[in-house]
């Protein structure tokens, strides 16, 4: 029975960091971190600017490559010297970063499409069947032919979201994916989000948004200093926190 259930636990872990050390030239951003995503999990990070959150989160799939240390994606483990391998693994993360990212010369369906078709060498039909789901899934059916200069911040980054998504990822990371937006277009991608947590996404975000934070997360993980200070639900985190570091950044954002 122990041995059955701890398969199972095994099976269901999706993204296995260990010892990650992450250097700026002279600057230690952080030293030995480790994480554990279980499949259908949110788990979210959140401290003040500059204690290593995104960097952190970029390190899981490698876009900042750490000094020491490994990330392992669904039991396999990134090496960029075998790049075959490694382009395998990391299309099982789709990534939203706070800068959008998109084409300007593309309209929102092609920038949707162009993931799917140009590196996994997917059928065009079948690519946009999905990429129009998916549009309308973040409610933007009505903007297909648009123009990323013609949409609004909040559109813009669904559409992110969307193409994304196209890629039929496993795990979706979120890099701080409202803090360019205005705030009353906040709203309209958290939703998105929640919804995608509803589904079932594994999911690691990386926000300032402290609601988001306490209704949708599993568990929340509060960093400082390159360092993770706390981990704990969302309850404990927001409601007691055992760390004085913890309360005193909550004391101030909430």
């Amino acid at each position: 029975m122990l041995m059955a259930e701890a398969s199972e636990m095994a099976s269901t872990l999706m993204i296995e960091a260990k010892g990650l050390t992450k250097k700026f030239g002279k600057l230690t951003v952080f030293e030995n971190l480790n994480i554990n995503v279980n499949k259908g999990e949110v788990l979210v990070i959140i401290g003040p600017s500059g204690s290593g959150k995104s960097t952190f989160l970029r390190c899981l799939n490698h876009l900042e490559v750490p000094e020491e240390g490994e990330v392992t994606i669904e039991g396999q483990t990134l090496d960029l010297k075998n790049k075959k391998e490694y382009r395998e693994i990391i299309e099982k993360t789709g990534m939203v970063f706070q800068g959008f990212n998109l084409f300007p010369h593309m309209t929102v369906i092609q920038n949707v499409m162009a993931a799917p078709i140009t590196v996994k060498k997917e059928n065009s039909a079948v690519v946009r069947e999905r990429a129009e789901k998916l549009i309308a899934k973040v409610g933007l059916s009505d903007k297909l032919d648009v123009y990323p200069s013609k949409l609004s911040g909040g559109q813009k980054q669904r559409v992110a979201i969307a193409r994304a998504l196209c890629m039929e990822p496993d795990i979706m990371l979120f890099d701080e994916p409202t803090s360019a937006l205005d705030p009353e277009l906040v709203g309209e991608v958290l939703g998105v989000m929640k919804g995608l947590a509803e589904e079932g996404m594994t999911m690691v975000v990386v926000t300032h948004e402290m609601g988001f934070a306490r209704e949708v997360a599993d568990r929340v993980i509060f960093m400082d200093g390159g360092k993770i200070v706390e981990e704990a639900t969302p309850e404990e985190i927001f409601t007691n926190p055992r760390e004085d570091r913890t309360r005193a950044f909550l004391d101030k954002i909430l």
